[in-house]
């Protein structure tokens, strides 16, 4: 099967928090788990470098939009890398590449019929001498009533144009906006509404936040949507008399899925077509719930107006990640930092909390004191108790070699239910029912194991001694493939330790060999760091 993973693309505008990182862990997780079932994947992501959110940070920062776009590019790549995300390609929407591909298909929208040319009226500030743009442009949601800056209104997530905001006013200067026309070309969105809706229809593995926010959508009628923009950073428009315009960085950002995507393919020798639209194809796209109209709506549009109208789409869309009860802000310094997970924790711990208390269905509240707990009584009590024991009893009692032994049916088919289960809820989406499951099968085992070595002080016999290690021996073996879209460096160490090949989503079994020393996995971590770490917070909140 021919995967694409595409990860939502972070503005270029400030580094990664733990708020942003545990929406799009799903995809790596989803990534890592087709491979092991032997899938083509093109797991990609990139730096949405353009639009305002991007050149309203490089002002604050006093540099170039182009130097904030290098400056988090960079630090993005970095993060992710750090972070154990397994990306094929990680692009920027600020390259010659992209710029490139987005001209061909607006052209190709535009001769197709589905962007077409219209005067209208857009917001001015008389003061600034010139055309205002999505966040440099502040007023009250026409649906809502809420404060919004930008194109959407992050309280009912509607997608807004900026002439239909009340009370307006410049961010640049506080002074009240006019309309004044103004030529640009618009997209056929309202086209595209039976394909939208066939999709909807169609869907499976979407979450139902997504199903809901598309309905609606379709129920209040798609409206057509500015391509352009008067702005001065972005793609050009490839159409004459647009010289003094960008494109707009909603169409353009979104179309970044398909550039990266062709890049990389084009490098395998491969046809990027068939992963989009190939009978033996499916395309995940994993985003918070405010990107939903982009990637479920809007996208969907482009791709049936280049002729891809029926893709097997999968949509991840998860509700929001609270820290203390507090939203993230990167404003107020109220978050956990990328780097400051690298650099004071064992990264797979928290690629283990935020898979078993992801925002699937609702939001969810990191807290210092669970993300402790969990990692104490899961990581440390149970995986680690588990094979740490195991395997230093075969260290000790037999020479560092796995025992001779047999694993029967009902033991071998209770693992292979548990790939099954846990590779359903994968592709489902549903992380955290996987999760589950295996740290429940973790924990049976545990017991399994503290009841045999208590009977070894019994003198049951050695050959049934060494029978129930072995089947020990291949749990761990299994788990090093069940853990790997979720734990890749903790899989990486127990298969240096038993000697196994390269993981893949299936039984395996390791009938021999020597067993090298593991080290402890996971270390108890001390209750006190979690005051510690929310004192930290409160003492370095802006």
């Amino acid at each position: 099967m021919n995967i694409i993973v595409g990860n939502a693309w972070p503005y270029a505008n400030g580094p990664l928090h733990l708020g942003r990182i545990a929406v799009l862990l799903p995809g790596d997780i989803i990534a890592r788990y087709h491979r092991l079932m032997g899938d083509e994947v093109v797991f990609l992501s990139g730096t949405d470098c353009h639009g305002t959110p991007v050149t309203m940070k490089a002002k604050e920062e006093g540099i170039t939009p182009l130097e904030a776009t290098i400056k988090y590019h960079d630090e993005f790549k970095r993060c992710f890398d750090s972070l154990g995300f397994s990306f094929d390609v990680f692009e920027k929407t600020h390259s010659d590449y992209h710029e490139e591909k987005v001209k061909k298909f607006i052209l190709e929208l535009y001769n197709n019929g589905y962007i077409y040319e219209k005067e209208i009226e857009q917001t001015y500030c008389e003061n600034c001498h010139e055309f205002l743009s999505d966040r440099y442009i502040e007023g009250k949601c026409p649906h809502c009533g809420e404060i919004v800056s930008g194109d959407q209104c992050e309280s009912c997530l509607e997608i807004i144009d900026s002439e239909e905001l009340l009370d307006k006013r410049c961010k640049l200067c506080g002074n009240e906006t006019i309309l004044k026309e103004t030529k640009h070309l618009f997209f056929s969105l309202s086209s595209f509404e039976n394909d939208v809706r066939r999709l909807l229809i169609r869907q499976k593995g979407w979450r139902e936040n997504a199903q809901k926010i598309v309905k609606r959508y379709l129920d209040e009628g798609l409206r057509d949507r500015a391509v352009t923009r008067d702005f001065n950073w972005g793609v050009d428009v490839p159409l004459e008399g647009y010289d003094d315009k960008k494109i707009f960085v909603w169409i353009e950002a979104v179309m970044g899925y398909l550039t990266a995507s062709m890049k990389c393919l084009e490098e395998r020798n491969e046809d990027w077509k068939e992963y989009w639209q190939g009978e033996d194809s499916r395309v995940y796209f994993v985003h918070g719930k405010d990107n939903i109209p982009f990637h479920t709506v809007i996208f969907p549009a482009i791709l049936a107006g280049i002729g891809i109208k029926n893709p097997n789409l999968r949509v991840i869309s998860s509700e929001y990640m609270k820290l203390e009860g507090k939203n993230f802000s990167s404003v107020k310094n109220w978050a956990i930092w990328g780097d400051y997970i690298v650099d004071n924790y064992d990264v797979d711990e928290f690629r283990y909390y935020l898979a078993l208390n992801s925002p699937e269905v609702k939001d969810t509240d990191f807290t210092w004191r669970d993300f402790i707990n969990v990692v104490n009584r899961d990581l440390v009590n149970s995986l680690s108790n588990f094979i740490n024991k195991t395997i230093d009893f075969i260290n000790k009692n037999y020479d560092s070699k796995i025992p001779n032994g047999i694993i029967s049916n009902d033991f071998k088919n209770e693992i292979l239910n548990l790939y099954f289960d846990v590779g359903d809820n994968i592709e489902e989406g549903k992380f955290k029912n996987a999760i589950l499951d295996i740290m429940s099968y973790v924990k049976k085992m545990n017991k399994y194991l503290e009841d045999e070595l208590l009977k070894i002080k019994l003198q049951k016999s050695n050959k049934e001694i060494k029978n129930k290690i072995y089947e020990c021996v291949q749990v761990i073996a299994n788990l090093s493939n069940l853990l790997e879209p979720f734990m890749p460096d903790t899989c990486k160490k127990i298969r240096n330790s038993l000697d196994l090949e390269e993981p893949i989503w299936s039984y395996i079994e390791k009938k021999s060999g020597e067993v090298l020393s593991l080290g402890i996995l996971f270390k108890k971590l001390d209750k006190k760091r979690a005051f510690e770490e929310v004192k930290r917070l409160k003492e370095e909140r802006n």
